[in-house]
């Protein structure tokens, strides 16, 4: 039986050089490094850094490319990890949580039918005649997911896509923006696959976090979490979303690795992050590049919804 982690990088160069940041993070905080998958839409300079290339025949450039892990995931037992995610630990400890997982899962957790509230994606009475496929819900969070090439995730790939086409029919309560979460909650339970509990003293979510202190150069990640009234003193994986790895927090984490990995002092990294002079750069370049981002993004935006549209139609 073979075991590796995956990751997801399409389209714009940028998505690649976040690909090889949580590579080269895994690989240097890990003691016994598994191997390590990019599905892509091309090989580049990033993607020749990982063990396993794996080439989509026709990304989306979106979020759909997730549902490509459930057909071309390159080993026998798969941890999907989001490109836009550092290891500041070892992330060999996911198989623990994954160890009596279903063929398909995630972090997230499972709720009763009828439950409300409390961060739940959907209410049963507002998904159509998916309400009357299920016996439980899911909550999902699909920046961590376990994948195992079984036969059953056929049928499980066929329902997805199924849900996508009626997804603008359906009353979602909570999405983030992401179809592919909601579209995996309402699927998992009408083919009996269970989410994981998120451990918080494992992963955490950027946006969600507060109070952080970190060294991903030694293993160090603390933070505290409001929402769950948690401290958490060794971290070790933190999810960022592609906004926030254009901030300073980010950019001075994967710097400082970089120069360790060359041998230079990390010493330099520490001072120029305190100078007020920087901080004020990378907050100003930060501030250009986010809107100019989402400016230029917003035809490809428009236009990959309307292909949806189309196609569903």
């Amino acid at each position: 039986m073979t075991r590796g982690f995956v990751t997801i990088s399409t389209g714009n160069e940028y998505y690649y050089k976040l690909a090889a940041n949580l590579l080269m993070s895994y690989r240097y905080n890990s003691k016994n490094p598994l191997p390590f998958a990019i599905l892509s839409d091309k090989k580049n300079k990033y993607t020749d850094l990982f063990d396993n290339v794996v080439t989509i025949e026709k990304p989306a450039h979106s979020f759909m490319d997730k549902f490509s892990l459930l057909k071309i995931c390159p080993y026998d037992e798969n941890i999907f990890i989001d490109a836009d995610s550092l290891a500041f630990g070892d992330l060999n400890v996911l198989w623990n949580l994954f160890k009596d997982a279903t063929d398909f899962s995630a972090i997230g957790y499972n709720s009763g039918l009828y439950e409300h509230g409390g961060g739940l994606q959907y209410n049963v009475e507002g998904i159509g005649k998916y309400g009357k496929l299920i016996k439980y819900k899911t909550w999902v969070h699909a920046g961590v997911m376990f994948i195992r090439n079984a036969p059953s995730l056929e049928k499980f790939h066929n329902d997805c896509m199924e849900i996508l086409k009626d997804y603008d029919k359906l009353e979602i309560l909570s999405s983030r923006g992401s179809y592919d979460e909601v579209t995996f909650a309402i699927a998992m339970p009408m083919n009996n696959y269970l989410t994981v509990p998120e451990k918080t003293e494992i992963f955490a979510f950027r946006p969600y976090i507060k109070s952080i202190i970190a060294d991903i150069v030694k293993g160090k990640l603390s933070y505290k979490h409001p929402i769950k009234n948690m401290s958490v003193d060794n971290g070790v994986l933190l999810h960022f979303t592609t906004a926030e790895t254009r901030k300073p927090f980010y950019i001075h984490q994967v710097e400082k690795l970089k120069r360790k990995l060359k041998g230079d002092s990390v010493n330099f990294i520490d001072r120029y992050k305190a100078s007020q002079f920087n901080k004020y750069y990378l907050n100003t370049r930060y501030f250009f590049q986010s809107n100019l981002n989402c400016i230029f993004s917003l035809p490809k935006r428009a236009f990959g919804r309307l292909r949806r549209l189309v196609s569903n139609s």
